[in-house]
């Protein structure tokens, strides 16, 4: 996936929040990128977008919970 100012901008959201719903990050999206979101074609393009990036940031968090030596076994 190539890192655009959106796909930064949604990675930023997921990392700094306890936890958003994918739902409210549209209505970010909508609201400062002036998305269409009601369009169901980019409602669905987005969804799977928020779902990658939720996928790359737990990633990048398991991997720094690991390498600060809380990783079990």
């Amino acid at each position: 996936m190539r890192e655009t100012r959106i796909i930064k901008y949604i990675k930023s959201i997921i990392r700094n929040h306890k936890y958003m719903t994918t739902e409210d990050i549209m209505l970010l999206l909508e609201r400062y990128y002036n998305l269409p979101i009601n369009v169901p074609s980019v409602y669905y393009k987005y969804k799977k977008i928020i779902r990658e990036c939720r996928k790359e940031v737990y990633k990048e968090r398991r991997r720094a919970k690991y390498k600060r030596g809380e990783g079990g076994g």
